[in-house]
């Protein structure tokens, strides 16, 4: 067993991209264009953090890499900036 992560004990909500009341997807709210139209200038960064034994993902809108990467430290989730968005969409999971 691996020993918990710092975030482990945030409360995430089912719903929304919210751990403890902080927002962790800038993208929250915005439709399909909106986002592509975001990602089209090179300012979403995709980003992950661990808590209660998940993976969460989540959407940082920032000038560069490493003003994202103060963002993501700033929210306190223990976030890691992972890659740039260069396109937005939806998956159809069947059902």
């Amino acid at each position: 067993m691996r020993p918990p992560s710092p975030s482990s004990g945030f409360h995430v909500d089912p719903s929304r991209p919210v751990a403890d009341g902080i927002r962790f997807d800038d993208l929250d709210g915005l439709e399909g264009p909106e986002r592509n139209l975001l990602a089209a200038r090179g300012v979403v960064f995709c980003s992950e953090f661990q808590a209660n034994d998940r993976t969460y993902g989540g959407c940082i809108i920032g000038t560069s890499w490493p003003h994202a990467e103060e963002i993501a430290f700033g929210r306190g989730l223990g976030e890691e900036v992972i890659g740039v968005l260069v396109k937005a969409g939806s998956v159809d999971l069947g059902g």
